[in-house]
C-alpha cells in the first residue's frame, strides 16, 4: 500500500512537471509568435512607408494652372509668369530653403534663383504690380487668398514671377524647373514667339 502511494506520488510529480514544461513552452511560443507579428506590422509599415516616400520623390506636388504669360517690350521678353496650384496634396512647402527654381534661356542658366514667398500680396495687385515687387534675375511666389504662410495650400493660388534683366529675345528656348522639398520637379518649357506684341502675351508649351 505504501509502495502504491509512493508510485501515486512520482506520477503525479511528474504530470505536475510537465504540466509546467507545458505553461513554459505555451508562454514562450506566445512570446514568438507576439514578436514575429510585431516584427511583421513593423516591416509592412516600414515598406508602405518607403513606397509612399518613392511615389512621392517621383511625382510633383505642383501643376501650372491656367496660361503662362509673357511681359513683352514688343522686341524681347522682361518677365515670365507661371500659375501655380497644389496638385493631390493639402500643402506644398514653399519656403526659400524648401525650394529651388532653376532657370535657361538661350545660352544662358542660373542655378537657383528662387527668393521665396512674398507675403504682401495685395487683392487689387496686377501682374505689373508683382513684377515691379519682384528682383531682376529672380523668381519670387506671390500666393493668392494666402493665409499668410510659406506654403501653397489646395485652396491658394500661386504666381511665380521671374524678372529677367536682360530681355529674352524671339525664338529663345526658356526651361523653368521648380524643385520642392523631397519631390520631383515641374518643368515649364518653352519658345519665346516669334512675334512679340507689347504688353503680356500668353505662351504654349
Amino acid at each position: 500500500m505504501r509502495k502504491w502511494k509512493m508510485i501515486r506520488s512520482k506520477r503525479a510529480m511528474m504530470g505536475l512537471e510537465a504540466a509546467i514544461i507545458l505553461i513554459a513552452f505555451v508562454i514562450v511560443a506566445g512570446t514568438f509568435s507576439f514578436m514575429v507579428i510585431t516584427q511583421g506590422l513593423f516591416a509592412t509599415e516600414r515598406g508602405k512607408t518607403v513606397v509612399q516616400e518613392g511615389l512621392q520623390q517621383t511625382s510633383t506636388p505642383l501643376c501650372v494652372d491656367g496660361s503662362v504669360l509673357l511681359k513683352s517690350t514688343g522686341s524681347g521678353v522682361t518677365a515670365i509668369m507661371i500659375p501655380l496650384r497644389a496638385y493631390g496634396v493639402r500643402y506644398v512647402a514653399m519656403a526659400k530653403d524648401q525650394t529651388a527654381v532653376t532657370l535657361k534661356v538661350g545660352n544662358n542658366a542660373w542655378s537657383n534663383i528662387y527668393e521665396g514667398v512674398n507675403q504682401t500680396l495685395s487683392a487689387s495687385a496686377t501682374f505689373d504690380d508683382l513684377v515691379i515687387d519682384a528682383t531682376e534675375d529672380r523668381a519670387r511666389l506671390f500666393i493668392k487668398n494666402t493665409n499668410g504662410d510659406n506654403a501653397l495650400d489646395s485652396n491658394e493660388k500661386g504666381y511665380l514671377i521671374i524678372k529677367l534683366s536682360t530681355e529674352a529675345s524671339a525664338r529663345d528656348h526658356v526651361v523653368v524647373e521648380i524643385k520642392p522639398e523631397r519631390a520631383a520637379p515641374l518643368t515649364v518649357d518653352f519658345y519665346v514667339p516669334e512675334s512679340l506684341q507689347t504688353g503680356w502675351i500668353t505662351v504654349s508649351g
